[in-house]
């Protein structure tokens, strides 16, 4: 899905490693910016708000046990946000604490509705399988909406397998970073 008729000027896809503070700083915002079918895919569900309790998992970013690599367009800056406007974020999350771990991370990638289809996405993957291979992980799995023919697109790109989910509207990826 292009959503991308507002921009202006060819985006400069920048992207870093994230913190903790970088959630508080830019969350509300690229979250303001994904429509109902954008939050449908990532969240499985077309929420309006985040549960405070999601919201502080997905800040909790260690670099480690979960990491997150955020992406910039460093060609729309804006006076608060020196490094760009925020456009994505690909994340790999592992088992909360006190959870029987069940395999790899988790990996995820949203990318704002504005800049789907203008490559963000690979970008993201990208930056986080290295991030990934230089902090000595071996494997990530994805759970992917069927539906989400954007994401099972870009997944595959890397030579994802494919393994039973056990959900029929759930494509589970295992990837061998």
């Amino acid at each position: 899905m292009r959503h991308n008729e507002g921009i202006d000027q060819t985006p400069i896809i920048v992207t870093r490693e994230a913190a903790r503070v970088d959630f508080e700083r830019y969350f509300d915002e690229a979250f303001d910016e994904l429509g109902p079918e954008s939050r449908h895919f990532r969240f499985f569900t077309s929420v309006r708000q985040l549960p405070d309790s999601m919201r502080e998992r997905l800040s909790d970013v260690d670099g480690v046990v979960n990491a997150a690599v955020l992406a910039f367009d460093a060609a729309r800056t804006l006076p608060d946000h020196p490094e760009g406007k925020p456009i994505g974020v690909a994340r790999w999350m592992s088992q909360p604490a006190g959870e029987k771990p069940t395999g790899p991370p988790e990996l995820s990638v949203t990318v704002i509705d504005e800049y789907q289809g203008m490559g963000v996405g690979k970008r993201l993957m990208d930056a986080l399988l290295a991030l990934a291979r230089q902090r000595g992980l071996r494997r990530l799995y994805a759970d992917v909406l069927r539906e989400n023919v954007a994401m099972r697109a870009l997944i595959n790109r890397y030579r994802a397998v494919v393994q039973p989910s056990g959900d029929p509207i759930v494509v589970r990826y295992r990837l061998d970073v």
